[in-house]
């Protein structure tokens, strides 16, 4: 992965007119720095690499060592001393990090203009701008750069979707061996079954499979699914012949990309008005598919979700920006190490790339039902879009 790195880099800092790309912070909480540098620690690190030229990371103490033998940085910078005089003024790193980037910058700097990714912290900006440098924040240098995925990246997104579609798998045992109670309530071993027994399931699941929840999983039962983003609350019981949302996006907890898949499912009947929810959202699905592929305008998988809903009777706020139901969120946003990142399906103009992987979302919301949403996620090929959440079927009627 380092050469495409390096190739990525250097046309974008030509692109956004930087002579030096240059972020700092923990790996763990700067996606940007971990995708940059590979470094699985919580250990504050800066990050440097002039156009044309190699990158480097400045750390002092055991983080330099451990730099040097667990990344890919091959060329780093000694903070040692300057952290050592520091400390004998008793003086903390944190409240004089002038002293830090003025070393650095010194010693390995040597443009005009240095680049700052937005998800660096201001005090990186403003530090290094009174030490007289001219800066510039890149707002989307770094959405850019990890928009196109390499080979290993993508088979870290496939092997954290396998856990993913794995923990659903799970859940979905449970409601079909659960039994339909007073008031429509799912019964599971003589209690109700509630959004928080699901989710211990799904955390132990994921923690068996190396992984664990980048966020909250959404899991919303009935009406509450017209709210797209209900997380659902622990109590809430889960019922039969309704649609029940279940939103599972994962972390690996080593190489740290993610998945997204969604599914939902129905106990017992399902009137014909559901049923119609359920087909229509999978021929979205199956229409937004088919046209995912490497320069395929953005706009154009849009339209074809957005026409196939159409022709089934519902809206969408692609056609209707004002629509109250039917399709009311985008159709999906690309994933990496994030669960939202480039390419964005908002960029209507522009065109998808060999590499982009897309977690692809149609949804039907109607207000007294509630929600129908069908997600897997997707690397962009020369031709068709391939599948990377395997092994769970679409249309769940339990």
């Amino acid at each position: 992965m380092v050469l495409q790195v390096l190739d990525d880099l250097n046309a974008l800092m030509e692109k956004y007119g930087v002579d030096a790309l240059l972020t700092a912070g923990s790996p763990f909480k700067l996606n940007d720095l971990f995708w940059l540098t590979g470094f699985r620690s919580g250990d504050e690190i800066v990050f440097i690499q002039n156009i044309n030229d190699k990158p480097i990371v400045a750390a002092a103490f055991h983080t330099l060592s451990r730099v040097q033998k667990e990344t890919r940085i091959k060329t780093t910078h000694d903070l040692t001393g300057v952290y050592l005089r520091l400390m004998r003024e008793n003086k903390r790193v944190a409240e004089n990090l002038d002293v830090i980037f003025d070393d650095i910058l010194r010693s390995v700097f040597t443009g005009k203009t240095i680049g700052i990714p937005e998800d660096a912290s201001a005090k990186v900006f403003e530090t290094v701008q009174k030490l007289g440098y001219d800066v510039k924040v890149v707002s989307d240098f770094m959405m850019d750069a990890r928009a196109t995925k390499s080979e290993s990246e993508i088979n870290a997104i496939k092997s954290a979707g396998d856990a993913t579609t794995g923990s659903i798998s799970e859940v979905l045992e449970i409601v079909k061996d659960s039994e339909v109670g007073p008031k429509k309530t799912l019964m599971y071993e003589g209690k109700p079954l509630t959004v928080k027994d699901v989710k211990l399931t799904l955390e132990h699941f994921l923690l068996d499979q190396g992984t664990h929840s980048s966020e909250d999983t959404i899991l919303a039962v009935g009406d509450k699914g017209f709210d797209w983003h209900y997380l659902g609350a622990p109590g809430d019981e889960l019922k039969a012949e309704v649609p029940i949302i279940l939103d599972v996006f994962p972390m690996l907890k080593m190489e740290r990309y993610v998945a997204d898949v969604t599914r939902t499912f129905i106990k017992g009947s399902v009137s014909e008005k559901i049923r119609h929810m359920f087909e229509s959202v999978k021929a979205a699905a199956d229409s937004s598919v088919d046209a995912l592929t490497d320069g395929a305008k953005i706009d154009d998988v849009n339209l074809a979700c957005a026409e196939t809903l159409k022709g089934a009777g519902y809206d969408s706020r692609r056609l209707n920006p004002a629509a109250t139901e039917g399709m009311t969120h985008g159709l999906g946003h690309g994933i990496g190490l994030a669960v939202h990142e480039g390419p964005s399906m908002s960029q209507r103009e522009d065109y998808f790339k060999i590499g982009n992987v897309m977690a692809i979302e149609p949804g039907v919301y109607l207000k007294e039902i509630g929600g129908v949403r069908i997600e897997n996620d997707y690397a962009v090929t020369k031709g068709k879009a391939k599948l990377l959440t395997t092994g769970l079927d679409e249309l769940l009627y339990l």
